[in-house]
């Protein structure tokens, strides 16, 4: 009987923006981690699953993660506006790629030094 309702537990499913109201969210900024073309051949080249950290400003950012999104614009190292919870920040949902107008001394300075990073990348690559 107990493994039956572990079971039935751990096939629960992920709750998704749309089961929320709009009203119970707050936005923070973040940048995605990866975005990763899902691995079924006959999905869109556009939907991916992305990977994405939050919190910037904290000394351990939050991570989170939404799979088979219909996101054109994601891209690895670009920066993301999350929607975050506001009852449990470990819920959030990716927003849209861009950079909020009221960031923080902290967040603005590890956005800088990630931008700055993913610059030296871009010029790594290029051929000479």
């Amino acid at each position: 009987m107990l493994s039956l309702s572990y079971g039935l537990s751990s096939c629960k499913s992920e709750r998704k923006y749309s089961d929320y109201n709009e009203s119970d969210f707050y936005e923070v900024q973040g940048f995605i981690e990866s975005a990763i073309p899902t691995s079924d051949p006959f999905d869109s080249p556009n939907e991916k699953n992305i990977r994405f950290k939050y919190f910037l400003d904290r000394d351990n950012p939050k991570s989170g993660m939404e799979n088979d999104l219909e996101m054109f614009e994601a891209k690895t190292g670009f920066p993301l506006i999350v929607l975050v919870h506001k009852e449990d920040e470990n819920i959030s949902f990716y927003g849209r790629v861009g950079i909020l107008e009221n960031l923080n001394s902290k967040e603005k300075m590890f956005l800088s030094e990630h931008i700055r990073n993913q610059m030296k990348l871009i010029d790594l690559s290029k051929p000479d």
